[in-house]
Formats: C-alpha cells, structure tokens, sequence
C-alpha cells in the first residue's frame, strides 16, 4: 500500500512511532481558550458541509472542553443533522477496548499475558496456537489478516460466527516468527476476542457492558447490531465521481474485537478521562497499553495494546485511526496536557486523520499554520518538476500565476505555502517538503511525512 496520510490504514498507522518533526510553527506562543476555540472552530468549518456526509468532533485539555460538535449531516436521504451526540462506527478503535478487557481479565488471574493461544483455547492448531497473547495484542504474532483473505471480503456481508471467522485464518502457516516483528492484522483481535469469551464465560459485548461501559457511564457505546434501536445513529457512505452512495453492507458480526463497536465522542471522552485513573485497573497494569514493549530481538515494536505511541510538538502521544465500510475515525491523546481528540466520521473517504492531529496541535498552542514568505521568482521556478519520493510517490510541482501547486500521480492536487521556517507545507495536509541546495537552477527536495520518515526526492525527466 502507497504511504499518504490520506489513504492511512491501520497498518500504516501503526508505523508512527518514529519522532518527526511535525512542520509545527516555531514559536510557541500562549494562546487564551478562547482563542484556541477560534482557531479550531475555524479549522472545523473549512471541512464542514452542510449537504454532505459529515463528522462528530471533541476536544478537551486538562478538564476543559474546547470544542464539541456535530457537523454535515447523518442520514442524505432524510438530510438529518449531524449531531454532536451521534453514534457511529468506531472501527480498529474498537481493538483498544478489547486490550482493556484483557488486561482485565490479567489482573483477574484468569489469563497471563505470557500464555500461548494453546493454553487457553485448548481445541485451537498448530501453528497459531504457540502464539502468545502478548503477541496478539502487539501484532507480532505472524498470524495473516483476515481482513485481506478473498473469503472474507467476498462474503462480508454474510453473518459470521466467532469459530467460522477463527478458521479462516487458523490453520494458515505464520507470516513470520511470532515476536519477531510487527505485523498488523485483524485476525489478532478476533482472536483475542475469542480469549475473553474463553476467559470470562461470557459474550464480548456482555463483558465489555459490564466490566467497562457500565461503570463509567457509557451509555451510548456498545456492539454495533444491526437489528438494535440505536438514537442518533449515522448512516456510513463512500464518495463516487459523481457524488455520494450508501456504504457496502457489512455484517458486523465479522470485526468483533477488532473492530465491532459503536459510540460517540462524549462517550469516549469519559473513556479518556477513565484512562487517568484506577476504575477500570492499576495504573501500573494499564500503562503497558502505551509501552512499545520489545520484540524477540529486543527492538522496540510499534503497537502497545490496543494503542501506538507517536509524538507532537515534542509531546508523546497515544493514537491510532478507524475505518470501516462508510465510517473514518481518529482519536489522539497527549497525556502530558491532558489532551484528547476524537474525530468520529460517516464517510469513508474523510480525513479524519489531518483534522485530529491539527486540532491536537492547538490544543497544545502550537498551531501547524505556516508563516507564509515571498520567495524569490527564480526559487520558485527551481523547486518545479516533476519528482519522485522514497516513499513510493510521485509528484509534480509547477507553478500557476505565482503559486505553487504540488499534483499527485492520482490527480490529487495541493498548494504548497513556503514559510519562514523554511518549509514548503501541503494544504490540508501535515505533511510538508523541505528545500535543500539549488544548483543550476535545479532544486533538491524532501518529502517528510509525520510518522513515516524523510524521503529523498528523484527529479524525473
């Protein structure tokens, strides 16, 4: 898969863990929460359409809220408002409630996390059943996804139990040696899903109701069924050349703990403000969810439990994305201010992604707005041309009656600002390029994605 933070997937997202520079403005200046607001009001409404598929949003910092919202609309058919308490899909950000559960049921003593699959699901083959469950939770387990196997994505919409989606994937051989190296797969989580249910002696859904939902007053959060009364649920859609369509169908009962849940952001607001606590377990047994614990090799891996660890204005942070047929999501922590974003949205194709780690970035007073300069005309013209990324991409620069308009090999097209920090930043992006020596009137560039790195860049002919 091409890396664009426009077209993330959780596999991609998990890599984020290296430390990048952000592209963030230099000065760090105090702002007042009103004017914090503003600026996040004003990020918000650029993206808001009033006759479109739309989003639900949340911020808080410490134990206040700065924005929370509802925009676009829920359902085209009957043009209902998007509410800020809508309840939609929250897809991978289901796995961080199933890493819950099983730190739960360690502290119960009825599983550890260094038991092998085996141990516990007593009828399970060989290979997968060596696995450990830390192994699981971290994706370096090897076992392949599901979520990629013909199969499964012929026959999504068909209801599935939890034996027949294990068997999908349970007697294929192992992608690599589990503990070796990180992995992302789906097929982790449906398993762990099984092993809560082997552990507790009751149904996913009926666990997480009782022992985490129920207690913090997440009334509005539950696994997604279809048949169930749910008020204020959105509708999921995909966007077309012409428009907009109802999303595929998928039963939903084949994310399971990966990715089965629904829930709205003032739900996962409480979840957040749980997580600095001791309700739902130890403090101590809870933060190994954010740890990168080492692999086999004693590297670090990328995932925690449920949750990878990523940094913004030099600040950690917990994050990690969602998406589902017709639903995109994006939740950022920043547990050194209190900081939480929720981005939850009823379409595919939004960027959820962008609006999240730009609204965790005010809400840390350090804003990504580029301070734009006048270049020089014979700059300009040096840093045009066609170029192609380490990172797989290619990209075109030319320039239009004094802009700079930076176009992807898929006819995506952005502006690109040069600011004083020296920069070239990408509209609507967190992405930017920076611009190295000129000779003969040839400039070299880099493209520095937030997570992924600095990629050289290749003038083409």
């Amino acid at each position: 898969m091409k890396i664009t933070p426009r077209t993330l997937s959780a596999t991609l997202f998990a890599t984020l863990s290296a430390s990048i520079c952000l592209g963030l403005c230099n000065q760090a200046a105090a702002f007042s929460d009103s004017e914090l607001q503003q600026k996040m009001q004003q990020l918000v409404a650029q993206k808001a359409k009033a006759d479109q598929p739309g989003f639900t949003v949340i911020v808080r910092k410490g134990p206040h809220l700065l924005l929370r919202g509802g925009y676009g609309l829920a359902d085209l058919e009957t043009a209902t408002p998007m509410r800020a308490d809508s309840n939609l899909r929250l897809a991978s950000q289901t796995k961080q409630f199933t890493a819950m559960a099983v730190l739960q049921l360690v502290q119960a003593g009825k599983i550890k996390l260094e038991h092998k699959v085996g141990e516990v699901l007593k009828d399970y083959p060989a290979p997968g059943r060596e696995v450990t469950i830390q192994q699981l939770l971290t994706h370096s387990s090897g076992i392949p996804n599901l979520s990629r196997m013909p199969e499964f994505r012929e026959n999504k919409a068909k209801d599935a139990t939890l034996p027949e989606l294990l068997a999908l994937f349970s007697s294929q051989p192992l992608q690599f040696k589990p503990g070796s190296r990180f992995g992302y797969s789906n097929s982790n989580y449906v398993l762990l899903t099984a092993i809560i249910e082997a552990a507790s002696k009751q149904t996913y859904a009926d666990y997480l109701q009782q022992h985490v939902f129920q207690p913090l007053g997440m009334k509005s959060t539950g696994y997604d069924v279809a048949s169930d009364i749910v008020p204020n649920r959105a509708k999921g859609y995909e966007q077309t050349a012409t428009g907009f369509r109802n999303a595929d169908v998928i039963s939903m009962t084949r994310p399971q703990g990966a990715g089965g849940l629904r829930s709205t952001v003032d739900d996962l607001n409480l979840w957040d403000q749980a997580l600095y606590t001791s309700k739902l377990l130890p403090k101590e047994l809870l933060q190994q969810s954010f740890v990168k614990h080492p692999g086999s090799d004693g590297k670090p891996l990328p995932y925690g439990y449920g949750w990878m660890s990523a940094d913004l204005a030099d600040l950690e942070t917990h994050e990690h994305s969602g998406g589902i047929d017709g639903f995109s999501s994006y939740i950022i922590r920043i547990p050194a201010q209190q900081v939480y974003v929720a981005v939850l949205a009823n379409s595919s194709y939004f960027d959820s992604y962008t609006m999240a780690v730009k609204l965790a970035a005010i809400a840390v007073g350090k804003p990504m707005e580029p301070t734009p300069v006048t270049l020089p005309e014979a700059t300009l013209w040096a840093i045009t041309g066609n170029y192609s990324f380490d990172d797989g991409t290619e990209r075109l620069i030319t320039l239009e009656k004094g802009v700079l308009i930076c176009q992807t090999k898929e006819g995506a097209r952005q502006q690109l600002t040069p600011s004083a920090d020296g920069k070239l930043y990408l509209e609507d992006d967190t992405s930017y390029l920076t611009l190295g020596k000129i000779s003969k009137g040839k400039a070299a560039l880099e493209l520095v994605v937030r997570g992924f790195g600095t990629f050289p860049a290749k003038r083409l002919q």
